[in-house]
């Protein structure tokens, strides 16, 4: 699945002085989970995922970090980036927005330069998908992000009313889809895997991630984009109220991190043992559950870990956020990477847990590293053209 990366930035275009640290700071954070699971579970694909057993299966240290992996990152990094996206909504809504000169032009509407954007991203998410990771979610954020278009510049009782729709219209399907799930068993009949990872020619390679990433596609629009539609409307409420900034939020923030993070942290603790214990028995059905329920678990955990970040890691937010200024050539170059040296088609390297989760985690310190040396004002390649006039 694949956030990015996403650009859920603020648009590039935007002046550096009106950044905000914290926001690029969770944006950067937020990538790490979506690397690690994406490269840890990449021999899932396209029949599993997002995690996947152990390598080596009888391996304890392997299994000790795939039960961490499933307590501390799964579906983190996908449900902070759309709420993120909404919130840098609000903050360029709120930039770009102001009185203009009667001459001018339908281009220099805040809808129209941000639906030019989401037209890009959609394109880039398209041939991502295709050609290189089928797990991408850069098509589901343009897709939003399309369908959010006017929305900030919607009243907050106007925004509530659609949260609350997309909110209830989520957990429906998720019920629905969990009832399925666990009534009809042959959904999950033992079968051959088909794996990216397997040796393949680049025309079958191409063939498998292509099909698996069209018919994603299908299930995140029927299933999966009220859930991002709330998160985002979510995230365009807590930008609009500048809830990530301003000062006389710290006290609730500090209410709600003594409130929610040891209960999110035991609670998910649990959930990646029990998620872990799942995958080395090769339960698919009870995987499957999981793997839905995992979006729950996580905002369980995210309600009470962020705001326990703004209020006592704005230090470590703030050496972050030069990173989250390149979140969508971090998700990209991940997936290019994950192409090389992990499918079929590349190398096809037989890399175990800990090998995996080690590398993702080299890859965004690297990352770090880099955005820092390039400073506030450069732009990389991909940020600067979903970015261009």
């Amino acid at each position: 699945m694949t956030v990015a990366a996403l650009q859920a930035a603020p648009p590039p275009g935007v002046p550096v002085q009106q950044r905000q640290a914290p926001i690029d700071g969770l944006r950067a954070l937020a990538l790490l989970p979506v690397v690690a699971i994406n490269w840890v579970g990449y021999a899932a694909l396209p029949d599993g995922g997002p995690l996947v057993a152990p390598q080596p299966a009888d391996s304890g240290t392997a299994q000790a970090v795939l039960a961490l992996i499933a307590a501390l990152l799964a579906g983190k990094g996908l449900c902070l980036l759309i709420f993120l996206f909404g919130y840098s909504q609000a903050v360029s809504f709120r930039t770009q927005r102001g009185p203009r000169p009667l001459a001018a032009s339908v281009a220099s509407d805040p809808a129209q330069r941000r639906g030019r954007r989401m037209r890009r991203l959609l394109l880039l998410g398209f041939l991502h998908g295709v050609l290189v990771y089928s797990g991408d979610i850069l098509t589901a954020y343009a897709l939003s992000g399309l369908l959010m278009l006017r929305a900030p510049a919607l009243r907050l009782r106007q925004l509530r009313r659609r949260l609350w729709v997309w909110a209830s219209l989520s957990l429906l399907i998720m019920v629905l889809t969990l009832l399925w799930f666990i009534s009809d068993s042959s959904l999950f009949l033992p079968e051959p895997p088909r794996s990216l990872a397997a040796p393949n020619s680049w025309s079958g390679w191409w063939l498998l991630n292509g099909s698996h990433y069209l018919l994603m596609q299908l299930g995140v629009v029927v299933q999966g984009l009220p859930l991002f539609l709330g998160l985002m409307t979510a995230g365009l409420m807590a930008g609009r109220l500048r809830l990530f900034t301003h000062a006389r939020w710290r006290p609730l923030w500090a209410a709600w991190a003594r409130r929610w993070l040891v209960p999110g942290l035991l609670l998910n603790a649990v959930w990646g043992a029990g998620w872990c214990w799942v995958l080395i028995d090769q339960d698919r059905q009870q995987d499957a559950v999981y793997g839905l329920l995992s979006l729950i678990a996580a905002l369980l955990l995210l309600i009470g870990l962020v705001p326990w970040l703004l209020v006592h890691g704005q230090g470590w937010l703030t050496a972050l956020a030069p990173a989250g200024r390149h979140t969508l050539s971090m998700y990209v170059g991940s997936s290019l990477l994950s192409l090389a040296c992990l499918s079929g088609a590349g190398l096809a390297l037989p890399l175990g847990t800990v090998t995996l989760a080690a590398a993702s985690l080299l890859y965004w310190a690297l990352w770090l590293a880099l955005a820092r040396g390039l400073g506030p004002r450069r732009r990389l390649p991909l940020e600067a053209w979903l970015g261009s006039t």
